[in-house]
C-alpha cells in the first residue's frame, strides 16, 4: 500500500502542478474568486489524475466505461469538499493557504477511496 500511495502522490503532485498553474492564472489575471479558481482547477487536475492513475498508478486494465464513472465520483466529492475548504477559509486566511489545506485533505480523502472502490 505505501508504494501505491507514493505513485498516488507523485501523479497527485503533477496533478496539483496543473491544478495550481490554473487557480493562480485564474484567480490573478481574470480576477475569479479563489473558490470559482479552485472550480475550475480541480476539474482539469481531476482529468490529469486519472488518466496518469489508470496508467500508472493502478496499471488498470479494467474499460473506462467502468472505471471513469467512479473516479469522477470520487474527484467530484475531492473537488467539492476542496471548494468548500477554500470557500470557508479564504476571508480568514490568505487563499493559498486556504488552497493548500484543501490539496492535502483531497489527497488523503482521494487515495483512500480510489485505492478501495474505484480501482480495485
Amino acid at each position: 500500500m505505501l508504494r501505491s500511495f507514493l505513485k498516488y502522490s507523485s501523479v497527485g503532485g503533477l496533478a496539483t502542478i496543473v491544478h495550481y498553474l490554473i487557480f493562480l492564472a485564474t484567480v490573478n489575471i481574470l480576477l475569479w474568486a479563489p473558490w470559482q479558481a479552485t472550480l475550475l482547477a480541480g476539474c482539469i487536475g481531476a482529468f490529469t489524475s486519472y488518466t496518469l492513475n489508470y496508467r500508472y498508478t493502478f496499471l488498470s486494465r479494467a474499460a473506462h466505461h467502468k472505471i471513469l464513472p467512479k473516479f469522477m465520483l470520487v474527484a467530484g466529492l475531492g473537488i467539492i469538499i476542496q471548494t468548500l475548504i477554500v470557500a470557508g477559509l479564504s476571508p480568514w486566511i490568505h487563499y493559498l493557504l486556504a488552497q493548500a489545506m484543501a490539496t492535502v485533505a483531497g489527497l488523503i480523502l482521494t487515495f483512500i477511496l480510489n485505492r478501495h472502490w474505484t480501482f480495485s
